[in-house]
């Protein structure tokens, strides 16, 4: 009987190789790499929904930011145009006030001929008055007061003109007192007569009238009853 060779079989099972780490330097011998965990569709979603609100909240903040900066720059430029506006309406202002009294000087310069011409119409109405048989008075009276009337109409036309007194209630910022006298015609605190005339130039007093004021009706005083000395030597 032939002798028989035993041939040995060598039977390898395949396990499976943990995962090769990416980074050797950090393991040691006998440990192996975890293998990462499988993403899930509940994770991604979870994931993104982090990342929406986290933009969602920088963005707002973004918007607050840029809100307030242009609330900011907004009030800004309405302060800087409504400053602007102002300053071009006080200067409008002081510009037509400037021009409304560039004359003031020359007008009241004007006034003691005007004085003049007042005074002359007096003295010449006083003598037509006494000889009003003189046509030549009447005649020179009339081409005063022409000249008068034209005068004060010119300079109207520039601003300047008379303050009205007569009958007027007396007011300190355009009336200079220089007598108050009882009268029974005219009422208390009225202008009873013009002594000189007064000018204004627009609102503004370039010469106050001097004038007279009424103190009203005068106090009557009641006679003190006499007494009968006869009587009082009676016993």
């Amino acid at each position: 009987m032939s002798d028989v060779k035993e041939i040995p079989i060598e039977i390898v099972v395949d396990t499976p190789e943990a995962p090769a780490c990416e980074d050797a330097s950090e393991t040691t011998a006998g440990e192996v790499c975890e293998a990462p965990q499988e993403r899930t569709l509940e994770t991604v979603e979870a994931e993104l929904e982090t990342l929406k609100s986290e933009y969602r909240e920088k963005l707002e903040a973004v918007e607050v930011e840029a809100r307030e900066q242009y609330e900011a720059e907004r009030e800004r430029l309405l302060r800087t145009a409504a400053e602007a506006e102002n300053a071009r309406r006080r200067l409008e202002a002081e510009t037509a006030r400037k021009l409304q009294y560039a004359n003031e000087a020359l007008l009241e310069g004007l006034i003691p001929v005007l004085d003049s011409l007042e005074a002359a119409i007096k003295s010449v109405a006083e003598k037509v008055n006494v000889d009003d048989t003189n046509t030549e008075f009447a005649t020179f009276s009339e081409g005063v007061q022409l000249v008068q009337k034209q005068l004060l109409d010119a300079l109207k036309l520039h601003g300047l003109t008379p303050i009205e007194s007569l009958g007027e209630t007396f007011d300190p910022a355009r009336h200079q007192a220089i007598l108050a006298v009882p009268s029974d015609e005219v009422a208390e605190g009225k202008v009873v007569e013009e002594y000189q005339r007064g000018y204004q130039l627009h609102a503004r007093v370039l010469r106050a009238s001097q004038v007279v004021v009424s103190q009203g009706t005068a106090a009557v005083e009641e006679p003190v009853p006499e007494t009968d000395d006869s009587e009082t030597h009676e016993t």
